[in-house]
């Protein structure tokens, strides 16, 4: 049972977030134009240099300055009304998860609450097929995971239930500069080699 305190208190900080945003979105936009703006200059340049050396890596894609810093802007915005897992089930599951939806009540789980959640499903299967009983939880919870979501289990783990608003901040924030010091690294590697 929902705790009315407890929900009328996110309802707040989620509309009290929600005011503040817009108060500060034109520079919220501005900003996020920015950076992504230099993202893009700096893997074209990564993109330069690994095309100028004998070093086998390339950037893989160059971001849309405009799609890049619209996923900026709504990641703050989601992040100000305290709903970073909505976002990330809406903007990044749908890629790699089937019914991201219905993957969102396992986002976070802990280990014992991860535990609980395959023995459920396996025993879900136990009770309506008596060949189940041949299969260990964690088979009968790959299978149930492969047919609902899609993927396999520890994809399903790593993806889902391991899902921590912080790490998904900084994975967003920093996939661009990762690309980039990969590039520099290889380049590096492949100058120093040849020295």
């Amino acid at each position: 049972m929902v705790n009315p305190l407890s929900a009328a208190k996110a309802q707040m900080t989620e509309a009290t977030g929600a005011q503040l945003f817009d108060q500060f979105r034109p520079q919220m936009q501005a900003l996020s134009q920015v950076v992504a703006q230099r993202e893009r200059a700096q893997l074209q340049l990564a993109q330069r240099l690994a095309d100028a050396s004998d070093a086998d890596v390339s950037v893989d894609e160059l971001p849309d300055v405009e799609e890049r810093a619209a996923q900026l802007e709504t990641m703050a915005e989601r992040a100000s009304q305290a709903d970073l897992v909505g976002w990330y089930f809406e903007e990044f599951a749908p890629d790699y998860l089937d019914e991201p939806a219905r993957a969102k009540p396992y986002a976070g789980l802990n280990d014992d609450e991860w535990q609980a959640q395959k023995q459920a499903w396996a025993q879900n299967y136990r009770s309506t097929s008596p060949e189940a009983d041949a299969y260990s939880d964690d088979e009968l919870a790959a299978l149930h995971v492969e047919n609902t979501f899609g993927v396999p289990l520890e994809e399903f783990r790593q993806n889902v239930v391991d899902f921590r608003p912080g790490e998904a901040i900084q994975d967003v924030l920093t996939t661009n500069l990762r690309t980039v010091e990969a590039v520099m690294t290889a380049v590096a590697d492949d100058m120093e080699g040849s020295a």
